[in-house]
């Protein structure tokens, strides 16, 4: 599967499980951290380069979220606690690297 089938394939209402599950058919999730550093770097740059250029289409086709005059990014899919996104006073946590982030946000964030 490619990543515009992924797009898709993604229900409307899908859990964060039918997430990974489909995004593992694009890409074996539980190979990324045992890659060569710079393996994963160029991995990395694919997918920052994908996220720039739809970033870049949304503005251009009128799709681009504000609120108060910032723009903002939505996310639909699971958590993956980083280094850029946990809350402050958490240490990280290997276990996204195997729930691939099903589940992670409530740790975080409660239950909502």
């Amino acid at each position: 599967m490619n990543l515009s089938d992924f797009a898709k394939q993604l229900p409307k209402n899908f859990t964060e499980q039918e997430f990974v599950d489909l995004m593992n058919q694009v890409i074996d999730l539980k190979t990324i951290a045992d890659l060569p550093a710079a393996e994963r770097s160029a991995l990395f740059n694919g997918v920052q380069y994908l996220v720039d250029f739809i970033m870049l289409a949304q503005e251009a086709n009128g799709e681009l979220l504000t609120h108060q005059g910032h723009p903002v990014v939505d996310y639909g899919g699971p958590f993956i606690p980083h280094f850029l996104v946990r809350p402050e006073g958490f240490e990280m946590d290997r276990t996204a690297l195997e729930t691939f982030g099903v589940g992670e946000a409530d740790k975080y964030f409660g239950n909502k």
